[in-house]
């Protein structure tokens, strides 16, 4: 009987991106596998992405997200999480979307 070592996996939001009146939030960012980064970009429905941040960050630095990606008056918003709030935006490998987009990113 052999054992498969699960390797950590974790996605590190650099930006997050909102078009007005859109469907959903762009993640700009990067997979850390085994001290590796793999950038990419991924699409999340906006319930989706207001769960994560909340089980993530909280809901007070969920709401400041949003405020900040709604009230801007650009057709387009952008936060870098590290800058705006002071800290990395980590989505932890527990996350099953974080699988399929690593089977996406292996299979291009």
């Amino acid at each position: 009987m052999t054992t498969k070592k699960h390797s950590k996996i974790n996605f590190q939001v650099n930006y997050i991106i909102y078009e007005k009146n859109d469907t959903a939030i762009l993640l700009d960012g990067a997979f850390y596998i085994n001290d590796k980064a793999y950038f990419t970009s991924i699409p999340l429905n906006l319930v989706r992405f207001s769960y994560l941040c909340e089980k993530t960050i909280g809901f007070k630095k969920t709401n400041i997200i949003w405020n900040n990606l709604l009230n801007n008056n650009d057709q387009v918003s952008e936060i870098a999480p590290k800058n705006f709030l002071g800290n990395d935006l980590i989505i932890s490998t527990n996350e099953s979307f974080l699988n399929q987009q690593l089977f996406k990113l292996k299979t291009a």
